[in-house]
């Protein structure tokens, strides 16, 4: 079976997501809040996420970054109206399994 293959919405986007065994911290930190969030039942948003890894969070922060795994199908951005503002979380996408997989590739 084939890779398959990706495309960034963004032009400036360098992520590759096409070898797990050279992942970058940011990705491997990001995909390990993922995984505890989803074992804990929890949302895992960027805040969060960056409370986690001892940053301060300000809009904008590595944009293309997930924006990039976003688009790869690594994670799945999810967004719902919670009666005061539109909430965001990130959970596991399509191609989750493929890229641990060795199974992506971008185009």
């Amino acid at each position: 079976m084939g890779k398959v293959k990706w495309k960034p919405n963004c032009w400036l986007s360098r992520y590759q997501f096409n070898n797990p065994d050279e992942i970058g911290p940011l990705t491997k930190k990001f995909m390990k809040y993922i995984r505890s969030a989803e074992k804990y039942d929890m949302k895992a948003t960027k805040k969060g996420f960056y409370n986690i890894i001892g940053r301060k969070y300000k809009p904008g922060n590595n944009s293309t970054f997930f924006a990039s795994i976003k688009d790869a199908g690594i994670v799945e951005l999810n967004t719902e109206w919670n009666g005061s503002y539109r909430e965001s979380w990130y959970t596991k996408g399509s191609n989750w399994d493929n890229y641990l997989n060795n199974g992506l590739e971008r185009i």
